[in-house]
This record gives structure tokens, sequence and C-alpha cells, in this order.
């Protein structure tokens, strides 16, 4: 298994050429987000919810060589295939870290970090209803989830320094975020299957 900083360094070495594509694909995915968001909740779930993971999967495509990060691709969970269960899949996490940080604080991170690879199974797996995703992601995130939790903290580190100059890096953190996450992901996916895409 690669280190964190072998992962981020392979990354940021796959987004070089593609960076006016990301930047795009975050501004895009902000405004919607925002304009959802301001109109009304439910907008925000059926709008919000298929597009975030149309994006990580965008990402996972990308770091897997499979297909180009276009701003077409972030659109890719609105279809029958995966639109609903994308609605379904980011709902459910929400309400179960929601929960666990009723109890407390530190279950509902662990928890949230717990789900992290959800979207990327359910990318892999269409057939899995959204329980099952989340169900595969927590025993993947197993024995991981000290190192996600390390790389989270890092880029919400950097997003705060970002806040210096109007948080205008963020475009670029974000979508460097994405890449490293969707590579972690390939990474254990990798080691547990001991054989690569």
């Amino acid at each position: 298994m690669k280190t964190n900083s072998q992962i981020r360094q392979e990354a940021l070495s796959l987004m070089k050429g593609n960076w006016g594509t990301a930047v795009c694909i975050t501004l895009i995915a902000s405004a919607i987000s925002y304009i959802c968001s301001a109109i009304y909740y439910i907008p925000a779930i059926f709008v919000s919810y298929p597009l975030s993971i149309g994006i990580m999967m965008a990402y996972l495509h990308h770091v897997r060589g499979t297909q180009e990060l276009s701003i077409e691709a972030m659109f890719s969970t609105f279809n029958a295939k995966y639109y609903w269960k994308s609605v379904g899949l980011m709902l459910l996490t929400n309400i179960y870290i929601f929960l666990w940080t009723l109890l407390l604080f530190v279950p509902g991170i662990i928890k949230g970090i717990s789900y992290t690879f959800a979207p990327y199974i359910l990318a892999d797996n269409p057939e899995l209803t959204a329980n099952e995703a989340i169900e595969q992601s927590m025993k993947m995130t197993y024995g991981h989830k000290m190192n996600l939790f390390l790389i989270g903290l890092g880029m919400f580190g950097l997003f705060l320094l970002s806040g210096i100059l109007l948080f205008i890096p963020g475009l670029w953190i974000a979508p460097y975020y994405q890449a490293v996450i969707a590579k972690y992901y390939e990474e254990v996916k990798c080691n547990n299957e001991t054989s690569c895409q």
C-alpha cells in the first residue's frame, strides 16, 4: 500500500493539463449548489446530491485513465442507472452521519470517514443498493480511516489558509482533494483485489 504522500503526488501528476477543466467543474458545481440551496432544500437533494456523486465518478474515471475529465462527466449520474441511487446514497449517508453526531461529535466524524468510498463503490457496482454501498465502504475503509482523516485534515488546513486570498485557491484545492480520494480508493481496491484495472 502506498503512503499518503505518494498518493497525493500521483494525484497531483494526474491533474496536469486538467486544471482548467477542474476549476470549471468546481465553479459550476458551486453555483448550482448555491442556487438550489437558496431556492429550497429539496432541489439541493435532487440536484446537488447526484451532482456531487457525478463529480466523484468523473474523477475516479480520470484517475483510472478510462475517461477524460470533462464538464459533461460531472452530470453522468443524471440517468436512470445512477440517479435515484445517488440521491438515496447521499441522503442515507447524511442521515447516518447526523444521527451518529447526535451521540458524540467524534463518532460522527469516524462514521463519515467510513462512508467515504460508497460513491466509488456505487460507480463500480451500480446494481448495489445505497445501503449495500455504504456497508461495503465501511468494510473497505477498515484500517484506512486514520489515513483518510489525515488527508482530509491536510486539505481542510489548505482551504483555511486559502482564506487569506479570499478562498480563491480553493478552486484548485477542491479538485485536488477529489483526485486524491479517488486515487486512494483505487489503491485500496487494487490492494484488496491484488490486481489493478
